[in-house]
């Protein structure tokens, strides 16, 4: 007969569900990756275009004309991907 501890990991072993590693795992993107992936398809991008691409892939963000005012400024600056990306001031 099994000891009641013996018995338990059985049980527990039998509930847990699969665990996948990092590597197994789907990457998920995030809002900046649509921007730049955006930004760096078509640098001449407006904001409407901008947050059209966000809200296509997050439709409940809260993503607006603001927030793609200052990726846009952060991208010029070269602190969104690393080196500075050249962008034509931009309206709506």
């Amino acid at each position: 007969m099994k000891s009641k501890q013996q018995q338990k990991t059985k049980k527990n072993a039998q509930a847990k569900p699969e665990r996948f590693t990092k590597a197994e795992t789907p990457a998920k993107r995030t809002i900046k990756q649509v921007v730049i992936d955006a930004i760096v398809s078509n640098v001449g991008i407006t904001n409407d275009e901008m947050i059209a691409a966000v809200k296509a892939e997050f439709p409940k963000s809260a993503f607006k004309d603001t927030l793609a005012a200052w990726y846009r400024s952060q991208a010029r600056k070269g602190t969104l991907t690393g080196k500075r990306i050249e962008i034509p001031k931009a309206g709506r």
